[in-house]
């Protein structure tokens, strides 16, 4: 007897008791009567049951795997359900005390903490236990005390397998440590809303010397980026893989840079997108048109390129939801009817890769 000869209450029961987003995934793409049974227990998992941790203060999406912190949270849980967290949102914890928790996060991908240490000084820099996992780091740090160093730059450090990160840094000057290398980082957005003090070159420079793979930068500030003329030769030598260079507010940028860079690309064979004027905050949206401004607590896709580039520290969702839902509705709308095999694989290499 033929799957398909069962009535929907059947086949509805037997889904149910399938308790893997992953296998639901794959078996909605057999047909459209498959997809229209399975899609509220996709939903599920996406909203989640969440009575066990509501009196925690916490919210768990997709089965466990993305958890957002509200200032009641007792922390205390994450050595509970840490091992399932691929992404944290905490916007308010100082590093000191995330440091305690890092051993519990072995699967943590995306990290995203803002952290005021009110009037007691911490430490320097993190000094914890790498998080060997992580992709994407957001991060701001700063602290009441005169004079605080920023450390968000030391806990990147101890992040091997990053690949994107989101500096918020208060002040013009920190700790960067010259003896070691980002060497898997590939996206780096620097801003300074918080301080008239912007990052001074000197400092800048430190810190792209550290990351020789890097393709796509922003520097922002509100007021003036502290970068000049003079200073993108020095810059473009050391990313020599560079992409895209945001430098927007830079009014120490003009249009000698613009011919410069031009030349430059021209005499190593490169291309280069570079921005460096308010004036192009629309050409920027033009040319990369998959880069996303809009302010969302919730996008879909796990892409920091795409999520996060373009947006203020402020502006970052609080969390990136698998690709799976909307992907799947075209899907449905493009394949009427059973597809083949091959068509199949290849469709879900695109969920999974």
């Amino acid at each position: 007897m033929s799957i398909e000869n069962l009535n929907d209450s059947c086949l509805l029961r037997i889904f149910r008791e399938i308790d893997d987003n992953q296998t639901l995934i794959m078996c909605s793409l057999v047909n459209r009567r498959w997809y229209s049974l399975i899609l509220p227990s996709l939903k599920r998992f996406e909203y989640g049951e969440r009575s066990q941790t509501e009196r925690y203060g916490l919210r768990i999406r997709n089965d466990g795997e993305i958890v957002v912190f509200t200032n009641e949270t007792e922390p205390g849980f994450l050595t509970v359900i840490g091992d399932k967290i691929k992404q944290l949102y905490i916007p308010n914890m100082t590093l000191d005390e995330f440091k305690k928790y890092v051993k519990y996060l072995p699967r943590l991908e995306r990290l995203h903490l803002s952290s005021c240490s009110g009037f007691s000084k911490p430490s320097e820099r993190y000094d914890g236990p790498k998080l060997e996992r992580l992709e994407i780091l957001e991060i701001r740090t700063e602290s009441s005390v005169s004079s605080e160093p920023y450390r968000g730059l030391s806990l990147m450090d101890r992040c091997p397998s990053l690949k994107s990160a989101f500096h918020c840094v208060d002040g013009e000057e920190f700790f960067v440590d010259t003896q070691v290398t980002n060497y898997h980082l590939e996206d780096l957005v620097i801003e300074n809303s918080f301080s008239t003090h912007a990052v001074n070159w000197p400092t800048l420079r430190k810190i792209l010397r550290k990351c020789p793979n890097l393709k796509h930068l922003a520097i922002r500030h509100s007021y003036d980026t502290d970068i000049e003329d003079e200073n993108i030769p020095e810059m473009l030598e050391l990313l020599p893989k560079v992409v895209l260079i945001d430098l927007r507010k830079s009014p120490g940028v003009t249009d000698i840079s613009a011919d410069y860079v031009d030349e430059y690309c021209k005499l190593h064979n490169r291309s280069i997108a570079f921005y460096y004027a308010k004036e192009h905050d629309y050409d920027i949206k033009v040319d990369w048109p998959q880069l996303s401004s809009k302010v969302s607590q919730r996008c879909h896709g796990y892409s920091f390129m795409v999520h996060c580039f373009l947006k203020s520290f402020g502006g970052l969702p609080s969390s990136m939801n698998p690709p799976y839902l909307p992907l799947l509705k075209d899907y449905v709308r493009k394949y009427n009817s059973t597809p083949k095999v091959e068509e199949e694989d290849s469709v879900l290499g695109n969920f999974f890769d």
